[in-house]
């Protein structure tokens, strides 16, 4: 993925696929590498991950506190696959709202920090769960650590700066240490029978999209090699679920009652997320 380090300095032919959200959705010819530009860098963090988009629904979440117990569990099952390639040691989740992931990987043996960009999610995770989650942007994180494991779980498609946050990613992961991803597929058939209405075409929340191929060119080209891939036992809150029903799909007479109704019947309930377009990837720092 050489010609697309840098999507900003690229000089490869970039293709306008179609426009989402006022974006432009653009493809390299020569990679296929996917995303969009931002306008608003700087105010990026703020303005996208910002209160609402944990509490207020549609591309984020209508409560993210109440899959605190989905995603510890979550967390536990991902620290067994990584327990396949490695011993518990020192792990860093990138992206790690309020701690709920990092703290099942804490449960299964890991020392975890994490750093995430909304102060509410990382304050309740310092406060409530006495995890150490550091406030701001990883593209300009610093430790002086470094890591024997980086969770990116749903984040890689979100970095405003790919190639800092990759880069980032180099120096904070330990020779020899592991990164898991957890990443939409843009080449499964429900993004295909979807096409541009798919709910992770949702700029600027999300702005890189990844097939399997890209996404191992990109970790390729940053010195990681792919150890094994797979599909996510996955659950959500029904309240979570209707959210992106009601964002990704046409207006229709009494939509909006109606998705208000089986929230308030069944919100608070689980359910498993079909993963037909959603993997797992986990990669080997080699250089």
């Amino acid at each position: 993925m050489k010609c697309c380090e840098s999507y900003k300095s690229c000089k490869e032919e970039r293709i306008l696929l179609f426009k989402k959200n006022g974006f432009d959705i653009k493809q390299c010819k020569k990679c296929g590498y996917r995303f969009t530009n931002l306008d608003e860098v700087e105010s990026h963090l703020a303005s996208v991950y910002s209160d609402d988009y944990f509490f207020k629904g549609q591309s984020g979440y209508p409560n993210y506190l109440e899959e605190k117990d989905i995603l510890i569990r979550a967390g536990k099952k991902y620290a067994k696959i990584v327990d396949r390639y490695t011993k518990p040691g020192k792990v860093l989740d990138v992206g790690s709202a309020a701690g709920f992931i990092l703290k099942g990987f804490e449960e299964a043996g890991w020392e975890g920090q994490g750093v995430e960009p909304n102060d509410t999610m990382a304050s309740y995770g310092r406060n409530n769960l006495n995890l150490k989650i550091t406030t701001g942007g990883f593209e300009d994180f610093d430790s002086p650590y470094t890591f024997d494991l980086i969770l990116l779980i749903e984040v890689i498609g979100s970095f405003y700066d790919l190639d800092s946050a990759m880069k980032n990613v180099v120096r904070q992961t330990k020779n020899d240490g592991l990164v898991l991803v957890e990443s939409w597929d843009r080449e499964s058939f429900v993004a295909r029978i979807f096409g541009k209405k798919w709910h992770e075409y949702c700029p600027p929340t999300v702005i890189h999209w990844y097939s399997d191929k890209t996404l191992s060119d990109l970790f390729n080209y940053y010195g990681f090699k792919l150890l094994a891939k797979g599909r996510p036992s996955k659950r959500i809150n029904i309240s979570h679920g209707l959210s992106i029903l009601e964002a990704n799909t046409p207006k229709f007479l009494l939509k909006k009652r109606l998705i208000g109704f089986f929230a308030r019947k069944f919100g608070k309930r689980n359910i498993s997320y079909p993963p037909f377009d959603l993997k797992w990837y986990l990669f080997r720092k080699t250089s």
